[in-house]
């Protein structure tokens, strides 16, 4: 049996624990306990991250301990109190899986991190001292282990302390004198327990939200708010994520900043496209431009994202006799790589850039205006009535585009029926909260097979005509060999094969989303009445 360990904080008020609170704790106790006093330690601590929290929100922690100088990595479980559940050490700078070396945490991490980042969240530096609490006979009974922690906030806080932490922890066979030392203590000092583990304590005191940023879109709208002021809600969450991504797409930290940054661009241009007669049309039309201008300076880099993410897979998709020949092509993809990040840098750190953000966000922030104005007569109507005609709409529209579908339709409608269905779900998405939410997820989740289906048609597509390019192009620059050739032309091959079976399945999965079941339930959340004019749109 585990010996058994507890975990409190000195309470701040203690008198015992002002000006040196562990030397006058250490004081008192030693007053009344017979101690051994270990030597006094300290170490330097970094928890990381990633920058959506994923370690964290999958009850996890993940913390680099510089000792005596000795790196190490500990994974420890926030649901058992930052229990340790494996350790590693550390030689190189934590960053992306794949940099780390082969151990237990890098085995732990992998599945949880994906393609991200891990980042430092908080830092702080701890001095440590170690009580054996003896019996008659000098053997240990008990540890009583204190710690001084002090977090380095990056902001005008600087350094913070944080309340003095106590562990009182058991050895095996003395389960009564662990019991008689938690009630010497529990009398001696104004103890509390802690409740949160020593790395939520050091956000808390560093200000860190933790879990703070998702992507994901969530929002809380009253079905009778006006629907301008719903819609720019909506847009300025969209916009706060995209802000959020932006240093690090420049950073080029990991890819999925710049996968945020064009997915909230693509939201935005669609909520401006399908959310009709709520703003002005002039606005409308101007930032449905510049956000298409973003969306299309982000696409070179994000393409070749994809491919090396891809490349693995990519390349065991081939005959073992073709697969080192393909190396030249991932050789000419990061090459180029370099040049196009710059590129995107650049741009985000243009002026062209800046100022679509300033001026989005203070049309955005600006007051709504109570008079008509300009393809905005819905803008006063409740926002659940325009959105309830938006989808209806939406729905007719993919249900007309994919029973036109048959085996001899050209590529070019199945790529519009994707991008309806596209537009369909980012409404459904925008609005979901006015809706049941079990009904809600079912209608997205079949929407998305549906999607997964169309994206990976399209995809394969636009991947096997990219590398039709790619190939010209290393040939062009005399670095093709003909080794390379064959296998990318194999590749090219092998895309086309899994296309065709993207679309010979495509009117199975069409018609589990066309099904009378599935048409009953969307008839049920979006039929209502039709929106009638208002007293500010008349």
């Amino acid at each position: 049996m585990t010996p058994i360990a507890k975990d409190y904080v000195l309470h701040p008020s203690q008198g015992t624990a002002q000006g040196q609170p562990m030397d006058a704790t250490t004081a008192a106790i030693r007053a009344h306990l017979r101690c051994a006093v270990e030597a006094t330690t300290e170490n330097r601590r970094r928890y990381l991250d990633s920058f959506e929290w994923s370690l964290y929100l999958a009850g996890s922690a993940l913390e680099e301990v510089t000792a005596d100088g000795r790196r190490e990595l500990v994974w420890q479980d926030l649901a058992h109190n930052a229990a340790e559940l494996a350790r590693q050490a550390l030689e190189v700078e934590p960053g992306l899986v794949a940099d780390l070396p082969a151990g237990p945490v890098r085995e732990r991490l992998a599945p949880v991190l994906g393609v991200r980042r891990l980042l430092p969240m908080v830092t702080l530096v701890s001095t440590s001292r170690v009580l054996r609490v003896l019996n008659d006979d000098d053997k240990t009974v008990a540890r009583i282990q204190l710690e001084q922690a002090r977090v380095l906030a990056n902001d005008a806080r600087g350094e913070v302390a944080l309340p003095l932490r106590l562990r009182l922890a058991g050895v095996r066979g003395y389960a009564q004198n662990l019991e008689d030392t938690e009630r010497l203590l529990a009398d001696l000092l104004v103890l509390e327990p802690a409740h949160a583990p020593l790395y939520l304590s050091a956000l808390a005191a560093a200000g860190l939200d933790p879990g703070g940023y998702s992507s994901r879109l969530d929002y809380r709208l009253d079905p009778e708010q006006r629907a301008d002021a719903a819609t720019r809600t909506i847009l300025l969450g969209l916009l706060d994520t995209l802000e959020a991504n932006i240093d690090g797409t420049r950073q080029n930290l990991d890819p999925e900043f710049l996968h945020d940054l064009r997915v909230a661009t693509r939201r935005t241009r669609s909520a401006l496209g399908q959310i009709k007669g709520v703003l002005p049309r002039a606005i409308v039309d101007d930032f449905k431009s510049r956000f298409a201008w973003l969306q299309q300076v982000t696409g070179p880099v994000r393409d070749l994202d994809v491919y090396l993410l891809d490349f693995p897979r990519l390349k065991a998709s081939l005959p073992p006799s073709l697969r080192d020949d393909l190396e030249p092509l991932k050789d000419w993809l990061l090459a180029h790589y370099a040049a196009e990040q710059h590129a995107l840098a650049e741009t985000l750190a243009g002026e062209r850039f800046i100022t679509l953000l300033r001026d989005w966000r203070a049309f955005l922030q600006a007051p709504s205006r109570n008079g008509a104005q300009e393809g905005a007569k819905d803008a006063a109507t409740p926002i659940k009535a325009v959105a309830d005609k938006r989808i209806r709409r939406m729905v007719k529209r993919v249900r007309r585009e994919g029973r036109a579908i048959s085996d001899a339709s050209p590529h070019e409608e199945l790529h519009e029926l994707r991008k309806s269905c596209k537009k369909l779900r980012y409404l459904i998405e925008f609005f979901q909260s006015l809706y049941p939410p079990e009904d809600i997820k079912r209608v997205v989740k079949q929407l998305k097979v549906l999607l997964d289906n169309l994206g990976g048609f399209q995809d394969l597509a636009v991947q096997a005509e990219h590398l039709r390019e790619t190939a010209a192009a290393m040939q062009a620059d005399g670095v093709a060999t003909l080794g390379s050739l064959l296998s990318t032309g194999a590749l090219i091959g092998h895309m086309l094969e899994e296309q065709q079976r993207s679309r010979r399945a495509f009117a199975r999965i069409f018609a589990g989303f066309d099904s009378d079941e599935n048409a009953a339930v969307l008839k049920r959340l979006f039929a209502t009445d039709p929106v009638q004019p208002t007293e500010a749109s008349t």
